[in-house]
């Protein structure tokens, strides 16, 4: 592992208004925005100032090799303050030679000067929230943009590809959204597809806490796909997909050659990454650091750990990765699995018990390695694709019964 992280994550919290589906920690502005001098200009310019503090509290740091702006909205920023903000990493940590900088946008908060001036503020991956392309669906889902607007923004980021002004740009879509059948996210899919986005993420709602879709769903009033449909839409996904020429690298994630997101990965194979922002958690060596969900107490929190050396409140000695099960999940859901052996060894077990703890858990995973949905390579193990993927809940809870049993 690196003495030091070489991937940052910015959350920006503010969105227009938040969807029906969403529990992340954002604060919505309204419509009629305009951070660098309308309407909420001071809210976003307050929180900057305290982002920026956070991030120049860090001492002690290696160059950069990947930076994720997400949200939130970042794209309801101006492209002035995201170049200050790649501007600060690039003068205080230093950004590699070829480092993927990807910022999350949205489709009705961004138009094509916008984009080429976040282009120019550097950078060079987008990752594009659509959700689904239907009208009906998306105002079920509280989303703020239409149909017209993703196509728009889908070809702006097509053409700035082709014309080698990005490196790459993905589409999200969710699968089994209220009034998404099996009919509905076909031609979700298709639509998609047709503007040849390098990699495409997939992900399945989640009926959170809190949200205005759980309030809803406990008054009965969401209509959601059949499960038989639900079972349709995930078949047809791998099936489109695959004959479009996207991989399934990742669970939820599909992308054509050379296009897998590289700040993901560094999630997914539990390497070390600062995080900045309200809400937003960091691991530079395992040890997980999560900052205030509410805008006061997370200002609070930057002028604290500002006067102590943010950095010098977290160690790298003795580097055990203790969220273990976290890192078996996160690293099953890849295409290539874990090595099981090489991440027990990191816990600094003795023989004796690692040996044991590595038993027990094949012995919960017996089943799922004789009907093929787990596969076995050595001490490497990855799920089956697609039936290992779409049922890896049965064999993440096994493992979460072992790890509990162990503990």
């Amino acid at each position: 592992m690196n003495k030091f992280p070489k991937s940052a994550y910015v959350h920006i919290p503010f969105c227009h208004r938040r969807c029906f589906y969403c529990d992340f920690a954002v604060i919505p502005l309204g419509n009629n925005v305009d951070t660098l001098k309308g309407f909420g200009s001071k809210t976003v310019k307050e929180y900057l100032h305290f982002l920026f503090k956070e991030i120049l509290s860090i001492k002690h740091k290696s160059t950069l090799s990947t930076i994720y702006i997400g949200g939130g909205t970042p794209s309801i920023l101006h492209p002035k303050q995201i170049k200050e903000l790649i501007d600060l990493f690039r003068e205080n940590y230093g950004i590699d030679y070829g480092a993927e900088i990807t910022m999350e946008v949205d489709p009705a908060s961004f138009n094509q000067d916008d984009l080429n001036g976040f282009i120019n503020a550097g950078i060079n991956r987008f990752s594009l929230g659509v959700q689904s392309f239907n009208n009906q669906i998306l105002q079920k889902s509280g989303r703020r943009h239409l149909r017209e607007d993703a196509e728009k923004s889908c070809s702006w980021l097509k053409k700035a590809y082709i014309s080698d002004l990005i490196k790459s740009w993905s589409l999200d879509l969710i699968q089994n959204l209220p009034l998404s059948g099996f009919k509905e996210w076909q031609e979700d899919l298709k639509k998609a597809i047709m503007f040849s986005p390098p990699h495409i993420s997939i992900y399945d709602l989640n009926i959170e806490n809190g949200t205005v879709f759980k309030k809803l769903d406990n008054l009965g009033e969401l209509q959601f796909p059949s499960d038989e449909e639900a079972i349709r839409n995930t078949e047809s996904t791998h099936l489109i997909l695959k004959s479009s020429g996207y991989s399934r690298y990742e669970i939820s994630n599909y992308c054509l050659p050379g296009h897998q997101s590289r700040h993901n990965k560094v999630y997914w194979k539990g390497l070390g990454w600062w995080s900045f922002g309200q809400g937003s958690t960091s691991s530079p060596w395992g040890e997980k650091l999560t900052r205030p969900r509410v805008s006061g107490e997370y200002k609070e929190w930057v002028i604290k750990q500002y006067k102590q050396n943010l950095d010098s409140t977290l160690t790298n000695e003795n580097f055990a990765y203790k969220e273990l099960d976290e890192k078996i999940m996160l690293g099953l859901r890849l295409k290539e699995g874990l090595d099981i052996h090489k991440v027990f060894k990191e816990q600094n077990w003795e023989n004796n018990k690692l040996d044991s703890n590595f038993s027990k858990l094949i012995e919960e995973w017996e089943k799922f390695l004789e009907s093929g949905l787990l596969v076995r390579k050595g001490n490497r193990f990855f799920l089956s694709d697609p039936k290992g993927m779409e049922l890896s809940n049965q064999i993440l809870i096994s493992m979460f019964k072992w790890w509990d049993e162990i503990n």
